[in-house]
């Protein structure tokens, strides 16, 4: 049996050893080309909240402001047709999307979920 090399931590002891002060991970850096026109002014909101991992993405929303939260709700819901048309389209099918992809479905979370 091999013996494993690390230690399973709760979410709180993974926050103090990864994010000792509540610092979120840096912002994602993500290229207009693979946005649709119409989304690319969103591209600074995905690049703030595309954060893929649902614990980080949870505590980002808990350390936000709630006027920051209620914008990013307002902009999502204003944006919703046009989200839905790219992320409900084909690049959903594909094996593997695109980092801007990713982000935009990880904002939509965070908004839905905040």
């Amino acid at each position: 049996m091999k013996e494993d090399s690390f230690v399973l931590l709760s979410v709180a002891e993974l926050r103090r050893r990864f994010y000792p002060t509540n610092e979120m991970p840096p912002l994602l850096s993500l290229r207009s080309e693979n946005v649709p026109q119409s989304l690319r002014e969103l591209i600074p909101l995905a690049e703030r909240w595309g954060i893929s991992d649902d614990i980080l993405r949870q505590h980002a929303c808990r350390n936000a402001p709630p006027a920051e939260l209620q914008y990013l709700k307002a902009v999502i819901d204003h944006f919703d047709d046009a989200l839905d048309d790219w992320l409900a389209g084909p690049e959903a099918a594909l094996p593997i999307q695109s980092a801007e992809y990713l982000a935009f479905s990880n904002m939509r979370m965070a908004a839905d979920g905040c």
